[in-house]
């Protein structure tokens, strides 16, 4: 069985082939199709969530978001794309604390909604979005020293 990872994987190659050979692309894609209707390879809407991380990672404008950078003191690992595509495929806005990146996600791939918790306010979002009270909900989060959300502690 293949994992999402996978997927994510068989989606970018899909995608690279597109841009040469369009007849290539679309065999893979009924090739895919069929595997996934006869021997399910991830459940729910997993395979729409794998084809947009798939869509962001061959995205030029968003290289800086995800690929890693080995010379940084903390390089970090580019888990926003997976987090916006899931925001995408269930329909679920994101609030956080630090958003910039999410922003720069929005302006490539349309994000359901952006809450900045910092000052409490929409930085992007569907009208049915706005209905959401975010400031009682960054009331309910409990805060670590360093500013970050923490569920389930309090802070130090």
């Amino acid at each position: 069985m293949f994992s999402a990872e996978t997927l994510i994987d068989v989606q970018r190659g899909i995608l690279r082939t597109s841009r040469t050979n369009p007849q290539k692309a679309a065999e893979l894609r009924e090739w895919l199709s069929s595997v996934n209707s006869s021997w399910p390879l991830v459940t729910g809407r997993e395979p729409e969530k794998a084809k947009l991380v798939a869509a962001m990672l061959e995205c030029r404008e968003l290289k800086n978001i995800w690929l890693p950078q080995p010379r940084a003191a903390h390089p970090g690992f580019g888990y926003h794309v997976s987090i916006a595509a899931a925001a995408i495929t269930y329909e679920l806005p994101l609030a956080g604390f630090g958003i910039d990146t999410f922003l720069e996600i929005d302006r490539y791939f349309s994000l359901p909604g952006i809450f900045d918790l910092k000052d409490g306010s929409w930085r992007s979002a569907a009208i049915e979005c706005r209905t959401v009270d975010w400031k009682q909900v960054s009331m309910q989060l409990h805060r670590s020293s360093d500013g970050r959300q923490a569920y389930g502690r309090r802070a130090a």
